[in-house]
């Protein structure tokens, strides 16, 4: 797993939906954590323009699930939500709360991130989690 600078470094800067998509992948690797790069596949449903296409740079280099490996995929959505299965039968989905997005683009990207970073995973998402 990268690290959240080095997230940035391939994503081009550091900002909020990076943030998000960078917290829900670190959330589910420690949960279902995946025996290796193959185990675990997410489906990542936003609406499909910037800033929440950016979860996606985020969700690949926390979860090492890539669009190279196909093991991610990206669907068009009113809703920001992140699905993550392992092998094994685990399964956690993650609902982005729309107060959290909603002040994502109120603030500055630095502020923002800050916040973001502030927060207790809860404050972030609704999660739903099914352990094997």
């Amino acid at each position: 797993m990268l690290t959240l600078e080095e997230a940035a470094s391939f994503h081009g800067h550091l900002g909020p939906f990076l943030t998000i998509g960078y917290l829900a992948g670190k959330m589910a690797t420690e949960l279902l954590k995946p025996r290796d790069i193959h185990d675990m596949k997410a489906i990542v449903s936003l609406p499909l323009k910037t800033p929440f296409s950016c979860i996606i740079d985020g969700v690949q280099c926390s979860s090492r699930c890539t669009l190279g490996k196909l093991n991610i995929k990206v669907r068009n959505s009113e809703k920001v939500t992140i699905i993550f299965e392992n092998r094994d039968g685990g399964r956690i989905e993650l609902q982005v709360k729309e107060d959290v997005i909603e002040r994502c683009l109120t603030l500055s990207m630095e502020e923002a991130v800050k916040w973001l970073l502030s927060l207790k995973r809860e404050e972030i998402f609704k999660a739903n989690l099914q352990l094997s």
